[in-house]
């Protein structure tokens, strides 16, 4: 246990915290009520560190030779004060154990899934609770590495984690995703639009809603969710395989994770699915998670036979626009990746950062020769192999693991 209390000077430490670690499944499904009230009451309130969130994806990708290790805080009363989200992988390199890794629900996969994690802390006892964590982390011997991605460079929680677990705990970038603040009023949003962006709003959608018959429109009803998601796997398909990729819904499990997610985010009040369509038909959907006023712009497609008309564009500024009128969100967040499109609605960012901690020992000096002869393995590739044959070698490598899941 930690004990915190105030000294002889008056300087308060942290309230005494037991920590425990949960890896037991059945155990995971009771906690929603608990996990929820924490998070509201913490700086680190985000939909991807939902409970219902969480359950969803460990159920949905849950990777082979793991378990649940998530780290529980209690205060002397028993409540719920801090928590470690994590799960424990054994790694493999050629079929080979020698890692025993912890990395955080929603990452340690092949695909990006989730973002702004963190350990989460009830105000107050930020500094309790990291101690806590990492007193824990330090007493167990059934881990190696600890690898905590897509945290915000801006956490309460994540210094004082890494200075209690000391030098050796490393901060380095992970991600940047760029947001537009959609509590500003729409003059002067527009006023700051890059011209391409003032395209999308104005000429683009003209041109697309007098040529058309066009209906945009938000799910509000029980009935139209499943259509508008057939809709958006529909066409996000559609315009990858024109590409020559396999879309996100050709990975094991991708389909069902934002169905359901889609579900409990709808009963929540947390859902915006939009829906385009032309001619009486749907030709671009939208899905995006609000929590905590920001609404996380998560899946969308748009028929390619649209694509010379700016189809895309202008379906992303008719969804900023009904979040600017949104009561609820305050900003409208294109997540993670510094693609061009995003960087035309807006210059203003998040920062990620990734923490990892190496235990001293012999599975880590495994890994650490793995990691270096990987390295130099695709130095050689870089400098001897044909750019055309990277290229191809990417695709089907990429393919595989969306359709085969592994």
């Amino acid at each position: 246990m930690t004990q915190v209390m105030i000294d002889n000077l008056g300087v308060m430490t942290s309230p005494a915290i037991e920590a425990s670690v949960l890896t037991d499944d059945e155990a995971f499904e009771t906690l929603g009520a608990e996990w929820d009230e924490l998070l509201d009451h913490s700086d680190q309130r985000a939909f991807f560190l939902r409970w219902a969130w969480s359950q969803l994806w460990w159920r949905t990708f849950r990777p082979p030779h793991s378990h649940l290790f998530i780290i529980l805080c209690r205060d002397s009363q028993g409540r719920l004060t801090g928590l470690a989200p994590l799960y424990w992988k054994q790694r493999r390199t050629a079929g080979i154990r020698h890692l025993r890794e912890l990395h955080f629900l929603g990452t340690g996969i092949y695909a990006q899934t989730s973002e702004y994690l963190d350990v989460v802390a009830r105000r107050g006892y930020e500094r309790a609770v990291a101690d806590a964590v990492a007193g824990f982390l330090r007493r167990d011997p059934e881990w190696d590495r600890v690898c905590l991605t897509e945290v915000p460079a801006d956490s309460t929680v994540l210094p004082l984690l890494q200075q209690a677990l000391g030098e050796a705990a490393q901060i380095t970038g992970c991600n940047r995703s760029y947001y537009v603040d959609t509590s500003t009023d729409w003059e002067t949003f527009t006023t700051r639009l890059t011209k391409s962006a003032r395209e999308n709003i104005f000429r683009r959608r003209r041109r697309i809603f007098k040529t058309f018959e066009s209906e945009f429109r938000l799910v509000d009803s029980a009935g139209e969710l499943e259509p508008a998601m057939d809709a958006l796997v529909r066409l996000h398909q559609a315009r990858w395989q024109t590409k020559g990729e396999p879309g996100a819904f050709a990975l094991n499990g991708a389909e069902q994770l934002l169905r359901e997610a889609a579900r409990f985010a709808f009963r929540d009040g947390r859902l915006r699915l939009w829906t385009l369509s032309l001619n009486k038909k749907v030709a671009a959907a939208l899905l995006g998670f609000v929590d905590n006023g920001v609404l996380h712009a998560f899946q969308s497609g748009f028929d390619p036979a649209y694509t010379h008309i700016g189809l895309g564009g202008v379906m992303n500024g008719l969804c900023i626009s009904a979040s600017v009128e949104d009561k609820v969100v305050d900003y409208y967040d294109f997540m993670g990746g510094i693609d061009a499109y995003k960087q035309s609605w807006t210059k203003t960012s998040w920062d990620s950062v990734s923490m990892t901690w190496l235990r001293p020992g012999r599975h880590s000096q495994t890994f650490k020769i793995i990691e270096q002869a990987t390295r130099l393995g695709k130095a050689l590739v870089r400098r001897t192999v044909p750019k055309p044959l990277k290229v191809a070698a990417h695709k089907f490598i990429m393919k595989r693991r969306h359709y085969s899941g592994k």
